[in-house]
């Protein structure tokens, strides 16, 4: 099985694809696109598009599950305690128990939970609200890459598994022990004995390009996660208003060039600028940092002993020693996929090396490895409800060829009804007919009563048809010109004897044929009868022919056809 997580960020894609050999899982090969510096969100989206459409365009989406994520900031987390630990029970609790603790309508959001700890019959929680709006737009994304999502979980939560032993079932704790921590850990006047009850919570940071993640760490279980307003992106915003670069060059800047440094002894006058103005913009990090230490320290009793970071800035030197001296905590870098990393995979998809893709794709593989989560401690789901049924393959299959099924049931009701009607109409037409003709033939045609029958029409009118195209030649007939018409016409036209001394022979009239044999005393004479006839014809030609007349001294024998005009209609 693989699993495919997408981890949409502000400055690039990334993506891992995570495959499980017998028990362990590994990174089979990771991807990444740099997006456009300071573009607007909607090129973004359209580079994001392009990217991931490009890369699965020939993958069988059946072979691979892909999971994306929604960002911490846009979700709501609770810690909520329940008197039961059935998970059903406490799915349809979530929305009336966070009704008071979300700024949102509980009909808008999707409700899951994560189990912290089982004690006795009750279940510690952490309780997530999504609105809907948000995971819309996952799903959107998802179809607009051309994927099939089948799990849309949290951000920070999907960074949680890198922390925790994700495949672990949560811990049980005897219920009356339980009792007696809590009345240990109450705020007493005794602090000193407080204090020594209080559990150990380390912190670990992903510090990204606009936010950063948060999640403490207490007895091997992430219970606290948050998601900070700061990144790597306001110190590049001030590196080129202070330098007036471009933004491009003063990221790179940042990533090769840039360092914080501790003493000052040794450093040429810019690395000293660069460095106090990274110091000067950490310092609202630190800020947001130590309000959150403030509030682990107050609800969960805890003492922050320790805390890691990773994330693309992680890698600026000596940011460790910075935080260290500003917390006054111990603070390292941390690289949480080794055991995901092996020499078949590292690489594959792009040239990083291994610290960098230690950094850089930790939320990335966090997402991909929600799709390995049992039942036991299932992954958190957003794709629920109406979602789910949107992500069926029902669902895709009516959005694609709805309208034509809906068309095509409508054509068919037609076709059925319009069958059913016109067999219906036509029987009774038929019928109607029937009458209709047997009351003609009696009344108009007076025809007899053996005869008043469809039959008997059809013969009636057979014959007067026939009749009728009898009179119509008759007519005809009677108009068309005779032999004698054509006679006095070729008298009329035929040259005077003065012009030309002809004896014609023969005269032969068929249909609008005439045919005229003579003798003439030369050529010219021929060729001046021709031109008179020619009057005479429909398409004004006179066509000479062989004749058969026998030959005369000093006379020329000729024979001409032509067609006429006889006034046939």
């Amino acid at each position: 099985m693989k699993t495919i997580g997408i981890d949409l960020g502000e400055d690039s894609v990334k993506i891992v694809e995570l495959v499980q050999n017998k028990k362990s899982l590994s990174i089979h090969s990771l991807f990444e696109k740099k997006l456009s510096a300071q573009s607007n969100s909607q090129d973004r989206e359209l580079e994001s598009i392009e990217f991931i459409r490009s890369l699965f365009a020939k993958n069988d989406d059946s072979k691979n599950i892909f999971i994306m994520a929604i960002r911490q900031e846009k979700a709501t987390v609770r810690k909520k305690t329940f008197p039961f630990s059935d998970r059903l029970k406490i799915q349809k609790s979530l929305s009336f128990e966070m009704e008071e603790d979300i700024p949102f309508d509980p009909d808008h959001c999707i409700f899951d939970y994560k189990t912290l700890q089982y004690v006795g019959h009750s279940a510690e929680t952490l309780a997530i609200a999504v609105p809907k709006v948000h995971i819309e737009k996952i799903v959107s994304l998802a179809k607009d890459f051309g994927i099939v999502l089948k799990l849309v979980t949290l951000e920070g939560f999907a960074f949680a598994n890198l922390i925790e032993a994700w495949d672990e079932i949560p811990t049980f704790t005897d219920d009356k022990l339980n009792t007696l921590n809590d009345l240990i850990l109450k705020p007493e006047k005794d602090t000193d004995l407080n204090s020594k009850f209080k559990k150990s919570a380390d912190i670990y940071l992903n510090i990204g390009h606009k936010k950063t993640l948060l999640c403490a760490k207490i007895n091997n279980r992430v219970v606290f996660i948050r998601s900070l307003m700061w990144g790597a992106d306001s110190v590049i915003q001030e590196l080129v208003k202070r330098y007036q670069i471009p933004y491009i060059e003063a990221q790179k800047n940042l990533q090769t060039t840039a360092s914080l440094y501790l003493s000052k002894s040794n450093q040429s006058f810019e690395e000293s600028n660069v460095s106090h103005l990274i110091e000067k913009c950490l310092r609202d990090m630190v800020r947001d940092l130590q309000m959150s230490f403030l509030e682990i320290e107050s609800e969960l009793h805890a003492e922050i002993s320790s805390l890691y970071f990773t994330g693309g800035f992680s890698q600026l030197p000596h940011l460790g020693a910075f935080l260290t001296q500003q917390l006054e905590v111990p603070c390292n870098p941390v690289q949480l996929l080794n055991s995901y990393l092996n020499t078949s995979s590292q690489g594959i998809g792009t040239n990083l090396s291994e610290e960098k893709i230690n950094a850089q794709f930790c939320v990335a593989a966090g997402i991909a490895i929600e799709g390995f989560k049992k039942p036991k401690n299932p992954a958190l789901q957003f794709l629920k409800g109406d979602f789910l049924n949107q992500n069926s393959f029902l669902k895709t299959f009516w959005q694609n060829w709805g309208s034509l099924a809906q068309v095509g049931l409508a054509a068919l009701v037609v076709l059925f009804s319009w069958t059913y009607f016109r067999e219906s109409f036509s029987t009774e037409l038929n019928d109607k007919g029937s009458e209709a003709i047997t009351n003609q033939a009696k009344n108009v045609i007076k025809l007899p009563k053996k005869m008043a029958n469809e039959k008997g029409v059809k013969k009636y009118i057979a014959q007067h048809r026939k009749q009728a195209q009898e009179m119509k030649i008759i007519n005809r007939a009677a108009q068309m010109n005779s032999a004698l018409d054509l006679l006095k016409k070729l008298s009329d036209v035929t040259p005077a004897k003065d012009q030309a001394k002809i004896d014609v022979q023969q005269i032969s009239i068929a249909d609008d044929e005439i045919k005229i044999s003579g003798y003439a005393n030369s050529p010219r004479e021929i060729s001046l009868l021709t031109s008179q006839l020619s009057t005479l014809s429909i398409n004004r030609k006179v066509k000479e022919e062989p004749t058969n007349l026998s030959v005369i001294a000093n006379r020329v024998a000729f024979s001409l056809s032509f067609k006429t005009d006889r006034g046939l209609n």
